[in-house]
């Protein structure tokens, strides 16, 4: 889940909306006025891009990612969200990645048949085994998630897997096989490895700025993934998500000319010819991995709404919302989780300090949710801005709870937390010499 941009909002200015007429448009330090009410002008913004180049392509983004977005929306309350569908965007993914994977097996393949044959230069099978090596699916590892982070145990961490369990049922969702902890204010689901591990991340800064309906609606959001198979949908979309771009990188001429690099005569030739040629193929190569990158964050997008529809089920409306505001209040939350210098107390500090926060800020919230509407809006943006997913919750039926966790099973749960509080607490006071 991502995390906005911090920016201090300034009280509304006495305007006229041209759309709307309203006479009050709002504003923040250093960004152009927008309309609350109708959103007109919220998918202009300050450009931080280098050059005229580059503050145009960003314009153009941000405002064809902002349309995206509040389209998105506006489908969410015409169609149902709880469920998945094939969509043109990943059909065409999955159809390219199909004829993708055939050139990796082909050079194995070849590959194999040169060697058994026996005929030709040893250097050609190779070549074709290191094509095919290169252009493989990434399918991840376990060992690689829980690098640096706490796998937990059913044994020790009873409570926490019991309450993944409840919000799995409620969610009609599979168990996660493995759950670990990290040190990020963030949150994820994957399913890595050949037998396909299902791992569920969960950050511990987060938790504790969490209440524990709006955890429940968390780990619903994070099991949504793995109710409707997103991560197998992302493997079915890898090869076209990541070969183009390879192909760019590989193809990409180095820097400086023929001159910079003392050639002359036919030398300089070729290399010019290489430049012109290479960068030309290239840049093309880019396009089309960029426009795949494009299809497949549209189709991203979609499943987080997906997630947050499983997340407003478990916890019900008011947590999952509440939840999403968490991550628009971000930006002043995360740096609250500050190195503490006395054992035992981080966690009591931490959340007293966010829960301060969050009540001096609720007065902003409906600002800062559209602020991040703004400053989200992307084609290449992986997930919808936090305020225009809490914009989705509002606008479905409204949901009671089906997973509530009590002030005992609370408890409990603060207790399985607090080792890892202290042990980031730790780390925070060495890295600041406390």
């Amino acid at each position: 889940m991502p995390i906005a941009r911090d920016r201090i909002p300034s009280d509304p200015r006495v305007g006229s909306c041209p759309n709307c007429s309203s006479t009050e448009l709002q504003t923040v330090v250093d960004q152009p006025p927008w309309c609350g009410r109708c959103e007109w002008n919220l998918d202009v913004a300050a450009s931080g891009a280098a050059g005229r180049l580059g503050r145009s392509i960003e314009r153009l983004d941000r405002r064809a990612g902002f349309r995206a977005d509040r389209r998105l929306a506006r489908m969410a309350t015409q169609e149902d969200v709880s469920h998945s569908r094939l969509t043109p965007a990943f059909l065409l993914l999955g159809l390219v990645s199909g004829v993708l994977v055939l050139i990796p097996v082909g050079a194995l393949a070849a590959a194999g048949w040169l060697l058994v044959d026996g005929e030709g230069p040893l250097i050609l099978p190779l070549l074709l085994a290191a094509v095919a090596y290169a252009l493989r699916p990434r399918l991840g590892s376990v060992r690689q998630v829980v690098r640096g982070a706490y796998r937990l145990t059913g044994q020790r961490q009873v409570a926490l897997h019991r309450l993944v369990e409840r919000v799995g049922d409620a969610v009609d969702a599979p168990k996660p096989d493995v759950i670990v902890l990290n040190n990020d204010w963030n949150a994820a689901a994957a399913v890595v490895g050949v037998r396909r591990t299902r791992v569920l991340l969960l950050g511990v800064p987060l938790l504790v700025g969490l209440t524990p309906q709006e955890t429940v609606a968390l780990i619903g959001h994070e099991l949504g993934h793995f109710r409707w198979a997103d991560s197998r949908r992302r493997l079915l979309t890898q090869p076209a998500r990541t070969f183009f771009g390879v192909l760019a990188t590989a193809t990409r001429p180095p820097h400086g000319d023929a001159h910079d690099r003392e050639l002359a005569g036919v030398h300089a030739l070729f290399y010019t010819l290489w430049q012109v040629v290479g960068g030309a193929v290239s840049w093309l190569l880019f396009v089309v991995h960029l426009a795949m990158n494009t299809l497949d964050a549209r189709e991203g997008r979609r499943a987080e709404v997906r997630a947050d529809a499983m997340a407003s089920s478990a916890a019900g409306s008011t947590a999952a919302l509440s939840m999403i505001d968490v991550l628009v209040l971000s930006p002043v939350l995360a740096p609250l989780v500050t190195a503490y210098g006395t054992p035992g107390g981080a966690m009591d500090v931490w959340r007293r300090a966010i829960a301060t926060t969050r009540t001096q800020r609720a007065g902003q919230l409906p600002m800062l949710r559209q602020l991040t509407i703004r400053e989200h809006a992307s084609l290449l943006a992986s997930h919808p801005a936090p305020g225009r997913r809490h914009q989705v919750i509002s606008q479905l039926p409204y949901r009671d709870a089906s997973v509530v966790v009590a002030p005992d099973e609370a408890a409990v749960l603060d207790a399985e937390l607090r080792p890892f509080v202290e042990a980031l607490r730790k780390q925070l006071a060495q890295a600041y010499d406390l």
